[in-house]
């Protein structure tokens, strides 16, 4: 059983539960101090890539990470959403192509709880705004709360839970909208879970990170994979260089996300694990943060597919939701 991480001087413990590391999109988190349990940006999904389907062992880990993620919510009393993406939040539809979601999931993972999330009413997209809305409506009657959290601080004894404003999901100005990002204070000891931000590019939301004095940082990394489409090389350079000032001043930095798509991540990431190491700092994947390798499946599809040829029949029996069974609770 993969145990949570200590933070500092370990008032917080860092669970990942679902990452690119693991097989899977998202970032889902898992957060306790001696206050509350925090479930942060708690989905995971699979994407299009390559012009193939996702092979079975992506299928596999993705509904390993769904039952996970029901599994940590039980014990968790609140729970937080970034953004309106499918890979951060279960949405309240029936898809087992690529969320793995229901209504009867959806019901089980928000019931009774205190959700914090991004506001759809300003800096938001119309995309999320119409998704935050259905997940609002959907959602409003079963959790014990929706609040939202932009830019707001909430207390549950000696734990702080901080949000930042909206800040850009990418560069500046980017069109998939804003995300929020959330330290967690403990008493002598933070924590910061930064979504979505890819790298940071964006210099305010490295300025958040920092001014948090974070023991440990989560944090998305750019979309190498988009290189020249949706990321030029400016924008990569610019979250190169500031992964390496978050590095330099954080203990423990976990990057994944976006940039484990791509299997020579490593390779453009040697900056930052050379300046972490002149400060006896860590950079991890998420992964590797509960000693595991990664296991970067979305960015090995081509090769999975030759490997292990998948059947049409298999994806049939798929859409007809044949392999749901279980994870409806």
């Amino acid at each position: 059983m993969i145990e949570a991480v200590p933070v500092g001087n370990g008032r917080i413990h860092v669970l990942p539960l679902a990452f690119e590391s693991f097989g899977v999109r998202g970032m889902a988190t898992l957060v306790k101090t001696d206050d509350i349990e925090l479930l942060i940006d708690p989905g995971s999904a699979l994407g299009p890539r390559f012009n193939l389907s996702p092979h079975e062992r992506e299928y596999m880990a993705l509904a390993r990470s769904r039952q996970t993620i029901m599994e940590a919510a039980r014990g968790a009393n609140i729970l937080t959403i970034s953004h309106y993406h499918f890979d951060h939040y279960v949405p309240s539809f029936e898809d087992w192509t690529w969320t793995w979601s229901s209504p009867e999931l959806a019901e089980h993972l928000y019931r009774g709880k205190t959700v914090l999330v991004k506001s759809i009413n300003s800096n938001i997209n119309p995309s999320q705004r119409k998704r935050g809305y259905i997940f609002h409506k959907l959602n409003s009657k079963i959790v014990d709360k929706i609040e939202t959290a932009d830019g707001k601080k909430f207390e549950f004894g000696q734990t702080t839970l901080e949000f930042s404003k909206p800040v850009f999901h990418g560069p500046r100005n980017s069109q998939l909208g804003y995300v929020l990002m959330l330290a967690v204070q403990a008493p002598g000891c933070s924590f910061v879970h930064a979504s979505d931000v890819q790298g940071p590019i964006d210099e305010d939301a490295l300025r958040f990170i920092l001014d948090q004095h974070p023991d440990m940082v989560v944090v998305g990394g750019p979309p190498l994979y988009l290189k020249n489409f949706k990321i030029d090389e400016g924008g990569l350079t610019k979250a190169l260089g500031n992964m390496a000032k978050l590095v330099k001043k954080v203990a423990v930095t976990v990057i994944d996300h976006h940039l484990l798509r791509s299997l020579d991540y490593a390779e453009y990431l040697q900056p930052v694990y050379t300046e972490a190491k002149k400060h006896k700092h860590k950079v991890l994947s998420a992964s590797e943060l509960v000693k595991q390798g990664p296991r970067l499946l979305e960015a090995m599809r081509k090769e999975l597919h030759v490997q292990e040829p998948m059947d049409r029949e298999w994806y049939k029996r798929l859409e007809k939701g044949t392999f749901k069974e279980g994870f409806q609770k």
